[in-house]
């Protein structure tokens, strides 16, 4: 299977360049050194190199226990191994031998890890995979040394160092490192994309993944849903509207016809209305008659204790001028209110007589 992904090395200090290498198709295509990382593809992995000297590299025999027993019981002697405190241990299951189960460990300390993960997120990279750089170099019996980027590594066997010439003496078993051409350094890079050596994203500094993630072309299909049911959304709420309007638009037409026999000169049901109104007024009938305005007045004031008409006069148009009292002004505004709500137009004047009352001067018309 054809490998991709975007391997970094973590900066060393906050104003260093980050050191990068892309891989297509199992190959480093391209490297570089910049502040902020290239471009890749969205599903792409990312792997960050930590310096050597960050870690602590240790394999253990843990004897006749599980892949899962044998990395929980590493954790904890890796760390009784350690000096300091606030330490993280990440671990990863060898494989079985004949002492037992061997597990790989690595030690760091929390602050520098997170300290790490900081600086690449200031970047923009939130790496799927933090892998200790000494353990790029192959397992042998000879020392060898490698530098990817400015993050360099000795290793002979299970001992992994940061590059120095006298700690290099004391335990490389006075040995000069054979240095790692780029051919093997860049294998080395695509075998971890392959196969990460260890993991240091595990525990609390495992990556947080989303309760929802979208496969790569699922974000295309989803946005072409989401529009369509925006579409039927909409389409759903006009079509409603249109129906409404056209048979609004229908009764109005059919209510003009019919009042058109009465009022041959209406041109529009509001202009009908007031002709039909105006000659059943003539005639003493409709909504133009006093008994009307009055009724609902009358209708209005009646579940309100305390409340009186003082006077009513009828006006020509249908208008009914009425003087109104009661104790408190709350029961006046509570008449008008019902008016206005029975669909009565309703005009106010409040004030106060000589003896206290609440008084408003009103007029009436019916809807």
């Amino acid at each position: 299977m054809a490998l991709h992904g975007l391997i970094v090395a973590c900066p060393v200090s906050a104003d260093a360049v980050l050191h990068w290498w892309h891989v297509e198709d199992s190959h480093v295509v391209a490297r570089g050194q910049d502040v902020s990382p290239p471009a890749r593809a969205g599903d792409a992995p990312v792997i960050a190199l930590v310096p050597a000297a960050d870690t602590v590299i240790r394999t253990l025999d843990m004897g006749d226990m599980s892949a899962a027993q044998a990395e929980a019981a590493a954790r904890y002697r890796a760390a009784d191994l350690s000096i300091g405190g606030d330490l993280f241990v990440a671990v990863r299951a060898l494989g079985r031998t004949e002492a037992g189960m061997r597990v790989r460990c690595a030690t760091i300390a929390r602050a520098t890890l997170a300290d790490h993960l900081a600086e690449l997120a200031l970047r923009g990279l939130d790496p799927d995979i933090i892998v200790p750089v000494g353990l790029l170099l192959p397992e042998s019996d000879q020392p060898v040394s490698a530098t990817f980027g400015d993050l360099g590594a000795d290793r002979l066997g299970d001992l992994v160092l940061p590059p120095d010439e006298a700690l290099g003496a004391l335990l490389l078993a006075g040995e000069a490192p054979v240095a790692l051409d780029q051919d093997r350094r860049d294998a080395a890079l695509v075998a971890a994309l392959a196969d990460p050596p260890l993991n240091l994203r595990q525990g609390d500094f495992a990556r947080r993944t989303p309760l929802f993630a979208l496969g790569a072309g699922q974000g295309r299909t989803l946005a072409w849903l989401l529009g369509a049911l925006a579409l039927v959304s909409l389409a759903v709420p006009l079509a409603e509207i249109g129906k409404h309007y056209l048979g609004a638009d229908l009764a109005e037409r059919r209510a003009l016809a019919s009042a058109q026999r009465l009022v041959p000169g209406a041109t529009d049901a509001a202009q009908a209305e007031q002709q039909i109104d105006a000659r059943l007024a003539a005639r003493g009938a409709g909504n133009m008659v006093a008994s009307v305005p009055l009724a609902g007045l009358l209708s209005a004031i009646q579940p309100v204790p305390g409340v009186v008409i003082r006077q009513a006069d009828y006006r020509p148009g249908g208008i009914i001028a009425a003087m109104i009292a009661a104790p408190r002004v709350e029961d006046l505004n509570t008449v008008l209110i019902a008016l206005q709500n029975n669909g009565y137009k309703v005009t106010a004047a409040n004030r106060s007589d000589a003896t206290g009352q609440a008084v408003a001067d009103i007029t009436v018309l019916a809807p």
